[in-house]
């Protein structure tokens, strides 16, 4: 009993150990967030509608392809609407061509790429209100000046990377970190 229960022991410590290992090497460090294009949502005032991502695969991760990479951006809305969230897969583009990175390419440590991200629009009625008959509505009306948003990068498989936007400006090229 004694050899079986140290022998399970050591198999969960090592699936552990490989989980954990996954974890910390499968997963993106965002360099910047440069607002790309401006919009207007809501009352005529203009948002960042778009912006670029620019990222690098962790050292040591392996194995990561741009469906790997999904990203959620949440905002609040309001009290009493709630959250709103905007996700998709992060498309990965080479930096200095600008070329998108194929789906059957595996992503390369240390490269830095880029992906755009379209936030929704948040009138989804195009009422020019806020209100509950605005289906799935997304951040765009919430990236205004002053206002932040909470993004979420994920590895399928591997791990999280946090981070919050701030939008200080709309003016195109504008870093949001």
């Amino acid at each position: 009993i004694i050899i079986k229960t140290a022998e399970e022991l050591q198999q969960n410590a090592e699936q552990t150990s490989s989980d954990t290992r996954q974890q910390i090497s499968g997963k993106v460090s965002i360099v910047d967030v440069i607002a790309a294009s401006t919009g207007t949502d809501i009352t005529g005032t203009t948002n960042i509608a778009t912006f670029d991502v620019i990222f690098r695969i962790s050292s040591g991760s392996t194995g990561i392809y741009p469906a790997d990479i999904s990203y959620y951006v949440t905002c609040e809305i309001s009290s009493s609407l709630g959250m709103a969230v905007d996700s998709s897969t992060l498309p990965a583009k080479d930096l200095n061509t600008e070329v998108a990175i194929g789906a059957t390419t595996e992503l390369t440590a240390g490269t830095t790429y880029f992906g755009t991200v379209t936030l929704a629009t948040t009138d989804s009625t195009n009422d020019e209100t806020l209100d509950a008959n605005d289906a799935n509505p997304g951040c765009a009306a919430m990236a205004t000046v002053g206002n932040s948003l909470n993004m979420r990068i994920v590895v399928d498989g591997g791990g999280e990377t946090l981070t919050e936007l701030k939008v200080d400006s709309v003016t195109l090229g504008t870093s949001m970190m």
